[in-house]
Order: structure tokens, then C-alpha cells, then sequence
């Protein structure tokens, strides 16, 4: 009698912003790269994208300028988890999947001047930079590409019996001269004020600048959406609450700026619950809001969030001033603005 072995590797790494990925082996299968679990802030906007509203909006901003193009009801959900057969599948085809997560990918069946055109959206949402991102959409992109390859050739395989007569090439690659793929775009979202220092292109990725060299490579480039580089007019471009969320990011590390822009644009005095913590979530504010309400005040919120943090700064000096000793009561009160009695509760604690 033969006995065969089988044994499974699993490996599982956590990133910095809370994302957790998990890496399968098998000896007979290997799953590369597989994201399983998602970081707080992933989770949020991935949820927030996934609305065929928002999530058209950001395609019209992007794609047609802020044009409604593209309507919610236009859009299908697909199957983000991108798995991966070669086309010319053989025996050793299982040893050659490839597995990947995509944060959100939707179909698209547009219709302008009479012409039907249909596109597949990827959305990848990004909380920080990501210096590989180029090659990463590279390869999401070229694999849902191959996925198409291969659902033709299936379909090819099954009509045999009954299709007319097909080249050798045909036959071998199973895509016949006539198929035509679906496009593919993928947007590149930094939910973060910071501006985006990575690469936005292969070549900028590749360590040469010969121009010889480099016309027979491809260049590849992500199309990135980043609060940091837009302008004020560019949200006006946007007809859902992405504007007010994408305003906010941008504005978030000047405290003068951010007060201006709440205080000149009402929006934000009536926010939706879902939009308010999102923006919370993304910029890492200690932003609190009342429960039971599903409308906040993000002018409100801010401006309660500010004067905690600046009477948490005032309790740490008042506790400093009275651990030194040399201060009355009266006199930390007076710097730190906090009232006597507050400082004699402190002094119980110091």
C-alpha cells in the first residue's frame, strides 16, 4: 500500500494599520497573498465604498470630471477575490493559482451617445502609502484580465462540438480572434492628509533612466485619488458626502484651516452618522458624538474635541506645577486657567 503525505504552511502576519494577511502553502497548492481580515480604518471605507451611490460618484469625479455618467443603478458587484487559473491549463496548473483580495470590485454597464460600454471598476483603499502600489494594480489588473482569458476559453471548450472551424493558435490559447476583453480600472484612494511620496508609475519604481531601454517597457500607471493634491473646486465635483469627507481629511492637520472650512460650509452642521464616523476613523480623531443620533454636528464635534485636548494639556501642567512644589493653588489655577477647585481635586490625586 502507498501513502501519501500532505502538509499545509500557514503563515500570519499583521501590518501596521491592523490589517492581517494570511499565507497558505500546500504541496500541492499555493495561495499567495491572501488579505483575510481588514484594519479598522479598512473596514470603514471598504463599507462606505461598497454603496453603488458613493461608489459611482467617486468613478464620475474621477473618470468624467464630476459628469453623472455613471448612475448607481448602472453598477454590479463582483467578486473581489481574484483567483487566478493560467489560460493553458495543464497538470501542473494548481501549483500556479494565484489568489488576491481586492478591496472592491464592480462592473459597470454605461450607456452614452447610444454606445454600450462595459467596464470593470477595482477600488483599493489605501490608509497610508503603498511605495509597491504600482506593481500591486499592475498585477490585480492583469489577473482579472486573465480571468476573462479564461472564462472565454472555458466557454470555447464547451461550444467545440458546435463552433466553426478555429486556427491552431485558437485552439491552443483558447481565445479566438474575434474576443474582445472587458477594460479594467482600478482607483487608488489615500484616505489621509499626508501627500502621496511613493510611486505613481513603474518607472519610477525601475532604477534606470535609459530612454532606450525604457521605450520597450510598458509604463504602468495607478490612477490616485489624494485629498492632499485636491483642490477646493474638485470636491464641488462630487455629489455625495465623499466631498465633505474628503474636504475634511485634506484640512485635518491644520486645526485654523479645518475651523474656517466647518464654520463656512453648513454641510457639516448635519452630517449622517455612518459619514461623521468614517471621517473619525480615517484621520484618528477623538471625535465623540451623542448616542441615539443619527445626525451630528461635525462643527460642534470638532469644537468639543478641541477644548477637551486643550483641558487634558492644562490638567498635565497643573499636575506638573503641583508635583514641583513650588506653586499655589491659586497660581496654577491662574496660568492653567482650570478653576481652584479643580486644582485641589488634582492635589488628591498627585
Amino acid at each position: 500500500m502507498t501513502l501519501t503525505y500532505r502538509w499545509l504552511l500557514i503563515i500570519i502576519m499583521t501590518s501596521s494599520n491592523g490589517d492581517v494577511f494570511v499565507y497558505f502553502q500546500r504541496n500541492n497548492l499555493t495561495m499567495k497573498e491572501g488579505m483575510i481580515f481588514m484594519g479598522k480604518k479598512d473596514a470603514r471605507t471598504h463599507e462606505y465604498l461598497s454603496d453603488n451611490k458613493r461608489f459611482a460618484d467617486i468613478v464620475n469625479y474621477y473618470i468624467y470630471d464630476g459628469k453623472q455618467i455613471i448612475k448607481p443603478d448602472d453598477l454590479h458587484e463582483m467578486d473581489a477575490n481574484e483567483i487566478t487559473f493560467p489560460y493553458n491549463e495543464g497538470e501542473n496548473a494548481a501549483s500556479d493559482i494565484i489568489q488576491r483580495y481586492r478591496d472592491i470590485l464592480k462592473g459597470a454597464c454605461i450607456m452614452t451617445d447610444d454606445e454600450v460600454t462595459y467596464l470593470i471598476i477595482g477600488m483599493e483603499n489605501q490608509s497610508e502609502v503603498q511605495y509597491a502600489m504600482p506593481v500591486k494594480n499592475m498585477l490585480y489588473d492583469a489577473e482579472q484580465y486573465a480571468k476573462q482569458v479564461s472564462v472565454i476559453a472555458k466557454r470555447h471548450r464547451s461550444d467545440m462540438r458546435h463552433s466553426k472551424k478555429v486556427t491552431s493558435g485558437e485552439f491552443l490559447s483558447g481565445f479566438y480572434k474575434y474576443d474582445k476583453l472587458i477594460p479594467v480600472i482600478t482607483i487608488v484612494i489615500l484616505w489621509s492628509p499626508d501627500e502621496w511620496d511613493g510611486p505613481k508609475d513603474l518607472y519610477s519604481m525601475i532604477g534606470i533612466k535609459n530612454t532606450d531601454i525604457l521605450k520597450f517597457i510598458p509604463n504602468y500607471k495607478i490612477n490616485l485619488i489624494s485629498p492632499y493634491n485636491m483642490k477646493d473646486e474638485d470636491f464641488d465635483k462630487l455629489k455625495s458626502t465623499l466631498a465633505e469627507v474628503l474636504k475634511y481629511i485634506k484640512y485635518s492637520n491644520d486645526k485654523d484651516v479645518l475651523k474656517k472650512v466647518l464654520e463656512n460650509d453648513k454641510v457639516y452642521e448635519s452630517i449622517d452618522r455612518e459619514t461623521a464616523e468614517l471621517i473619525r476613523d480615517v484621520t484618528g480623531s477623538d471625535l465623540k458624538f451623542e448616542d441615539g443620533k443619527e445626525m451630528v454636528n461635525m462643527c460642534k464635534a470638532t469644537e468639543d474635541m478641541k477644548k477637551e485636548a486643550e483641558e487634558n494639556r492644562a490638567i498635565e501642567i497643573a499636575k506638573a506645577m503641583l508635583a514641583r512644589g513650588k506653586d499655589s493653588i491659586e497660581e496654577i489655577a491662574a496660568l492653567t486657567k482650570l478653576s481652584v477647585d479643580d486644582i485641589k481635586e488634582l492635589t488628591e490625586k498627585v
